[in-house]
């Protein structure tokens, strides 16, 4: 799986790696002579932040493998050599400064991307194993079950399950003795509140007979896309059900 780096953050190791490396590479001449120098402090430095700097250069070039940015050079002179570990990390720092534009202009358009790891935690969680090893309708199949049990737990309606566990407590009727309700908050009077109750009884429902049935007894592989548009709908779910109140039959 490609790696993801926050880019300011990039810029400022990469930054840094370029300015302490060229301050080695000049430390007591004033200028740069070779693409090399004596081990000491400043290379000690270099060291000290290498790794950290070579997966920020393979995340921001989306390649597999980045050579060490610190190399010792033949012969046990204790010299290093750092022009190649220089020379990717102005590479990445081109890409950071250049991506956007990139593509705008090859892709034509600047649409929004979605994160899978950015979707409802209840939801990514259960399926990311799977994703990552290409079971697409099996992850959207487990993240609903997982959101299912979500659902049962809050309520205690385990005796009930996908669509007849919605219909139930998402119904608009007066909660009963063992039948709680998950109510969208606000007063009832409120047309957006009335048709954010109206919508999750509805919603929640097909969420459960047009995803996870399909998801559970289909034998056809989702596609990427459509996967992942599957779990936003139930991530979008989940983050409906964390904003509702649980409401109780009085006594």
């Amino acid at each position: 799986m490609a790696e993801r780096v926050d880019p300011e953050w990039a810029k400022e190791v990469l930054e840094w790696w370029v300015e302490h490396a060229d301050a080695a590479l000049t430390a007591g001449r004033g200028r740069r002579e070779h693409s090399f120098c004596s081990s000491g402090p400043k290379t000690d430095e270099l060291l000290a932040r290498e790794n950290q700097a070579r997966r920020v250069i393979r995340a921001v070039l989306g390649v597999q493998k980045v050579g060490y940015l610190v190399s010792a050079m033949p012969g046990g002179h204790n010299f290093v050599e750092l022009q190649s570990g220089l020379d990717a990390a102005h590479r990445a720092l081109g890409v950071l400064a250049t991506s956007a534009e990139t593509s705008q202009h090859i892709t034509g358009t600047r649409a929004p991307t979605l994160a899978a790891d950015s979707l409802h935690p209840l939801i990514w969680d259960a399926a990311s194993r799977l994703w990552h090893d290409g079971h697409r309708s099996q992850a959207v199949q487990r993240a609903a079950t997982f959101l299912n049990a979500h659902v049962q737990d809050l309520t205690g309606r385990s005796d009930l399950s996908d669509s007849p566990l919605m219909a139930q407590v998402f119904s608009l009727g007066a909660p009963e003795e063992g039948r709680p309700r998950l109510r969208w908050p606000g007063n009832s009077t409120d047309l957006t509140v009335k048709a954010m109750r109206s919508g999750l009884l509805q919603f929640s429902q097909g969420c459960f007979m047009a995803i996870r049935n399909p998801a559970t007894h289909g034998t056809k592989e989702l596609a990427q896309q459509e996967a992942l548009e599957q779990l936003s709908v139930l991530s979008t779910l989940a983050r409906w059900v964390d904003a509702c109140e649980l409401v109780e039959a009085r006594d």
